[in-house]
């Protein structure tokens, strides 16, 4: 899966997909791709090269370095990656208040219906971590239930956020969005800090004692 290029349209203006599609430049210009966000734990200098030569700028591409695990912590970036993609957002993405009807945005499959400035949300396979940032802005954006964003996305595309994730999206919901208690974005709200110490104990518990670990492991 991650050697085939894969992108999929959720909404009018997102994209999700995998790693392999981030760096193809037909795929990107024929979905009107000029943004895009990765979660990934490849190496910047490559990422960068890779996609400007795909004709995608460096300011309008946000990397976040990460990994697919039990204790990543991906709440720390969502607001910021939220921001990234209103920032970006094309008019039709701008425009759209509401969730779609599921069988008013079937895609055709045609180039030619693509929505020009689209935004492409990829990680390596596009099942689990950049899948929980789109539910996680889609969230935010129309104001509408995790259960409810993660129904329309499976309809779309299928995908499984790890249990990890699961959990970062149901704080994500509780704390309305906004899991930073200050402007500055320093000082965690009470759920954030619940699950940051128990985030704590579980990697306490695996002899890890820093940051996540940035190459995949089994935790």
């Amino acid at each position: 899966m991650a050697f085939t290029a894969r992108m999929r349209e959720i909404v009018p203006g997102l994209f999700l997909g995998n790693v392999k599609a981030s760096y193809d430049r037909e795929m990107l210009q024929e979905n009107c791709i000029n943004a895009i966000v990765s979660l990934t734990d490849a190496r910047w200098v490559w990422w960068n090269s890779a996609t400007r030569e795909a004709g995608i700028p460096e300011d309008r591409h946000k990397w976040v370095q990460c990994a697919d695990s039990s204790t990543q912590d991906l709440l720390a970036h969502m607001s910021d990656i939220c921001d990234f993609i209103d920032q970006m957002a094309s008019p039709a993405l701008q425009s759209s208040s509401t969730l779609p009807v599921k069988h008013e945005h079937e895609l055709s499959g045609n180039p030619r219906d693509a929505h020009p400035g689209a935004v492409f949300i990829h990680c390596d396979l596009g099942i689990s971590r950049s899948p929980t940032i789109i539910i996680a802005y889609l969230m935010r954006k129309y104001r509408a239930k995790r259960e409810e964003v993660f129904t329309y996305i499976q309809f779309k595309q299928k995908v499984k956020p790890n249990a990890n994730f699961i959990r970062q999206l149901e704080v994500w919901e509780q704390v309305e969005y906004q899991v930073w208690d200050d402007e500055q974005r320093t000082v965690p709200k009470a759920l954030y800090q619940a699950f940051l110490d128990n985030r704590a104990g579980i990697l306490k518990s695996k002899g890890l004692t820093g940051n996540e670990p940035l190459a995949p492991q089994n935790l």
